[in-house]
C-alpha cells in the first residue's frame, strides 16, 4: 500500500496542475480590483527651456491587487496577486503604461494602459494583452482610475470585461 501512496499523490497533483491551468479556458466575465502600489523608481528628463511639454517622466510602481466582489477563477487567481507597473508619462497630461499580474501559483497577466492625468492622479484604458498559463490568448478591455495617496503610494481602481479562448 505505502508503494502506491508516492505515485497516486504525484497524479493527484498533477491532475490539479492541469485542471488550474484550465479553469477560465472559454469564459468570460468582469474583474473589479482595488490595488495597493507603491513607487519604487521615478525620473523626470526635462525639455529644453521653453518647450511647451515641460518634461518627460518614467517610474515604477510595485503591490497587490485585491478582488472586488465575484467569485470567478480569475477572481481567485488575482486576489492578491502582485502587481507591477512601468509607466511613461508626457509634460502634456498624457501616458502609457505596462502592467504585470503575477499570481501566487507564477501565472502572469499583461496589460497596457492609456492615461490622461488628473488633480489626484490619472484616469485611462486598460487592455488586456495575455499571458501565461491560463491568461494564455486572454483578450478584455476596462478602465482604470489611480490616485496618488502620499508621494510614494497610490491606489487604483480596476475593471475589465475579459474573455478566454
Amino acid at each position: 500500500m505505502k508503494t502506491m501512496r508516492k505515485p497516486m499523490l504525484c497524479l493527484a497533483a498533477g491532475a490539479l496542475l492541469v485542471v488550474s491551468a484550465t479553469a477560465i479556458a472559454g469564459e468570460r466575465g468582469k474583474f473589479q480590483g482595488h490595488a495597493v502600489l507603491e513607487s519604487t523608481k521615478f525620473a523626470e528628463h526635462k525639455a529644453l527651456e521653453g518647450h511647451p511639454m515641460k518634461s518627460a517622466m518614467s517610474g515604477e510602481l510595485d503591490g497587490l491587487i485585491f478582488h472586488n466582489g465575484g467569485n470567478s477563477a480569475m477572481d481567485r487567481m488575482l486576489d492578491r496577486a502582485h502587481y507591477h507597473v512601468v509607466w511613461v508619462g508626457d509634460g502634456g497630461g498624457g501616458g502609457y503604461c505596462l502592467k504585470t499580474f503575477t499570481t501566487k501559483e507564477g501565472h502572469k497577466l499583461f496589460a497596457r494602459c492609456d492615461s490622461k492625468a488628473n488633480p489626484t492622479g490619472a484616469t485611462g484604458t486598460v487592455t488586456l494583452l495575455g499571458g501565461t498559463g491560463p491568461f494564455t490568448g486572454i483578450k478584455g478591455k476596462g478602465k482604470f482610475n489611480f490616485v496618488g495617496v502620499t508621494d510614494r503610494v497610490s491606489w487604483d481602481d480596476i475593471e475589465w470585461d475579459w474573455e478566454t479562448p
